[in-house]
């Protein structure tokens, strides 16, 4: 009886790593959710805008063709996330499955990992691509404040 609670509390050890990495992928898809959300507040602001037929009409078009480029990479970077999270899943069955049936599944699992650790890498480069096109896309006069002369 002893060795069956010796080897579930080793399963279960085993199982913690893709769960702690599971929480990680959550919390990187609650950032992403976040941006996404301001993209699109921005975006309803700036259609608005565009709408009202405001004289700026080639400075609204930019700024919303930059704004859907910045939503494509956080949606792609989901659809990545998502993926990552369902093989994450898969590896925590996988592991149960390998111990109650005694299959040979360690090359699966180790397949599994790598494939979840290369789509996470993916997601997480997406994110920087994002931050990338919505750093430069600010205006020069965002990026480089002039103080009034007399402040230092």
């Amino acid at each position: 009886m002893a060795s069956f609670f010796d080897d579930i509390g080793t399963l279960i050890s085993m199982a913690i790593t893709p769960a702690l990495l599971l929480l990680g992928v959550m919390l990187q898809m609650r950032v992403l959710n976040n941006r996404l959300e301001r993209i699109s507040d921005r975006s309803e602001v700036l259609e608005g805008r565009l709408s009202s037929g405001s004289g700026l009409r080639p400075a609204l078009v930019h700024e919303l063709s930059v704004l859907q480029r910045r939503e494509t990479a956080i949606h792609r970077a989901f659809g990545l996330s998502t993926a990552c999270m369902i093989l994450i899943c898969s590896i925590v069955v996988a592991l149960f499955v390998d111990d109650s049936i005694h299959l040979k599944l360690d090359s699966l699992i180790a397949f599994a990992f790598v494939a979840t650790m290369l789509l996470l890498v993916g997601s997480f480069s997406l994110l920087m691509h994002e931050i990338f096109i919505a750093s430069h896309s600010l205006p020069a006069t965002a990026l480089h404040r002039r103080q009034p002369e007399g402040q230092n």
